[in-house]
């Protein structure tokens, strides 16, 4: 089984939406990193509460952040490069959730295996805890989350 390894923009991207417990019904557990923890909890929004609630219920778990061992972008917020770094340091098969561009990129380079959140509201689709996903992604286009066209033309012919 993966270990499945999230960073903050996900997280309070689905949580805007009232969609994070769409990630305890894809995968058993999430782990994040302390820094993402900081990230998400110390948000000015309402959106918090559903993150903390989620670490209160177990499946959202909190890790400390890793000792860095791999030369990652500069560019990359403490979150992102907490969260690649621990996805390294793992044995075995991940899946890193994140959506930031540079992030993929250098998660790519590392041979990691990212994941976006509109991948993810696709496979939720595709398994029928919702019912349209591309709803939800201009939903969070509306709120100013960016998830652009191709992103999606490409989620709607690879047919999650």
């Amino acid at each position: 089984m993966a270990i499945i390894i999230a960073d903050a923009g996900p997280l309070i991207a689905l949580a805007k939406i009232n969609q994070l417990d769409l990630l305890p019904a894809l995968f058993s557990s999430v782990t994040i990193t302390q820094a993402v923890s900081d990230e998400c909890l110390l948000s000015p929004y309402a959106d918090k509460v559903l993150i903390a609630e989620a670490l209160k219920k177990g499946w959202l778990r909190c890790v400390e952040n890793p000792v860095f061992k791999h030369q990652l972008s500069k560019s990359l917020g403490l979150g992102e490069l907490s969260s690649i770094e621990y996805a390294l340091q793992k044995t075995g098969k991940t899946l890193l959730i994140i959506d930031d561009a540079l992030a993929r990129k250098q998660a790519l380079r590392y041979q990691l295996q990212p994941v976006g959140t509109a991948a993810l509201l696709f496979a939720a689709q595709h398994k029928g805890l919702i019912v349209d996903a591309e709803t939800l992604i201009a939903e969070l286009n509306s709120i100013g989350y960016r998830i652009s066209a191709t992103v999606v033309a490409q989620l709607k012919q690879q047919k999650t």
